[in-house]
C-alpha cells in the first residue's frame, strides 16, 4: 500500500510511523522523504479501502495528512 503524505522532516516521518505502527504493529513501513510526494510504503497490509482509511486516520491523528494511492 502506498500513502502520499505531507511529511516534511524526519520528526514528521517518525510521528507518522509511530501512529501507523500503533494500529498495525506487524506492518513494515518505509518513507520516501526525499521525493516531492513523500510516499509512505506499507508492506504487510491488504491493499483495500478499509485498511487505507484506517491508515489515513492514524496519520491524521498524528497531525499530518495522508491519501491512499490506488494502483
Amino acid at each position: 500500500m502506498q500513502i502520499q503524505t505531507n511529511a516534511k522532516c524526519r520528526d514528521c516521518v517518525s510521528a507518522i510511523k509511530k501512529a501507523v505502527e500503533r494500529k498495525f504493529p506487524g506492518a513494515e513501513l518505509e518513507m520516501e522523504l526525499s521525493t516531492t510526494d513523500k510516499i509512505l510504503h506499507i508492506h504487510g497490509l491488504p491493499e483495500d479501502s478499509e485498511h487505507a482509511a484506517q491508515v489515513e486516520s492514524a496519520i491524521k491523528e498524528s497531525g499530518f495528512e495522508g491519501a491512499w494511492i490506488q494502483r
